[in-house]
């Protein structure tokens, strides 16, 4: 599973959706709410195993996948440490790795949504890297909510619990660039106050399922009580650690 080239998207032959991440690097510190209290090694494992279960699940609707990365340094060695896991042998072809670039959260997101939609994808989905049991539907029904509307008319969001949103899509970034600009991330009203200005553009707003990301232990807490098979290395981690194991 090697990189692709770290300037551009590679083009597509054919319109054809696609699914987005922009994900921290697995040997990089983060998540600190969810791993307080843990030690290095568990941290890294649990990190680790919610980034695999997530690109799994991003994978499932069939489409590629282009991983956008940071820090920049860590593209390849990314790619690598997803290959180890012999459970995405059969779908490595459709994993693009990228180095995220962009001032803030924003820009970063319609960087990576731009170059994908450059490189001749008719949709694509960005999604949060920290939804191990992301639903297939919502991706295909952001997707549907798009194709029979004109390029840029609507964006998609998938609401997420906090406030904010683990999914959207667009078939062109020009008005969600302009939604995005100057927003306070990471605060309730998130969704609420982009969802605000992209109606008062003109633009119209859809939504699929809402669904939690794993920010707390008490996300994790309810993702290990969710019935299904969802998230199996996210669940299995869980399982082999205090203060999770005695939970799951």
């Amino acid at each position: 599973m090697s990189p692709a080239p770290h300037d551009t998207v590679p083009r597509v032959a054919g319109a054809r959706p696609a699914v987005v991440m922009l994900a921290r690097s697995p040997f990089a510190a983060g998540k600190t709410r969810l791993t307080a209290g843990l030690d290095a090694a568990a941290a890294a494992d649990l990190r680790g195993a919610i980034l695999r279960d997530t690109i799994a699940a991003a994978l499932a609707p069939g489409w590629p996948l282009h991983v956008h990365v940071t820090p920049a340094e860590d593209v390849a060695r990314t790619a690598v440490w997803l290959a180890e896991d012999t459970a995405f042998a059969a779908s490595a072809a459709r994993v693009h790795w990228h180095p995220q670039r962009g001032d803030d959260l924003g820009a970063r997101m319609i960087a990576a949504l731009g170059d994908t939609l450059a490189a001749g994808h008719d949709v694509a989905v960005l999604v949060g890297s920290d939804i191990p049991d992301l639903p297939a539907d919502a991706v295909t029904d952001a997707r549907a909510a798009l194709v029979s509307r004109p390029p840029g008319s609507r964006v998609v969001f998938g609401p997420a619990a906090d406030g904010g949103f683990y999914l959207v899509a667009a078939t062109d970034v020009a008005a969600l660039a302009d939604g995005f600009r100057d927003v306070t991330w990471s605060r309730p009203s998130v969704l609420a106050d982009v969802t605000s200005r992209l109606a008062a553009a003109g633009c119209d707003v859809a939504a699929v399922q809402a669904w939690p990301d794993l920010d707390a232990p008490t996300d994790l807490d309810a993702l290990c009580a969710r019935p299904g098979g969802g998230a199996p290395r996210t669940r299995a981690v869980a399982a082999r650690i205090p203060p999770y194991n005695h939970r799951v």
